[in-house]
């Protein structure tokens, strides 16, 4: 899990150091799945997936429509937190 505080309800574990994946993990440490960032081919698109253990697709993906935006990174970033959030809170009921 390397240093990483887990501080928030949901963590990309790795995003923080340019990491491209990583596990998922809640605040508590709880493990969830894997995240990917696959960029295109000239860098400039790319999309956040996040899988189920043992799945061979993504069960949630957001897309970034300009890298060079820091800001529609992190709206995808936390697109994605987000539905894995509610697909894990809808799991716990």
């Amino acid at each position: 899990m390397g240093s990483m505080e887990l501080t928030y309800p949901i963590n990309l574990n790795g995003f923080e150091d340019d990491a491209t994946s990583g596990d998922v993990l809640t605040r508590y440490g709880e493990y969830l799945g894997t995240w990917a960032f696959v960029t295109d081919e000239e860098n400039e698109t790319g999309v956040f997936h996040f899988t189920v253990p043992d799945a061979s697709e993504p069960m949630f993906s957001e897309g970034v429509g300009v890298l060079s935006s820091g800001m529609l990174t992190g709206m995808a970033m936390s697109k994605l937190c987000s539905s894995i959030r509610d697909w894990r809170d809808e799991d716990l009921t």
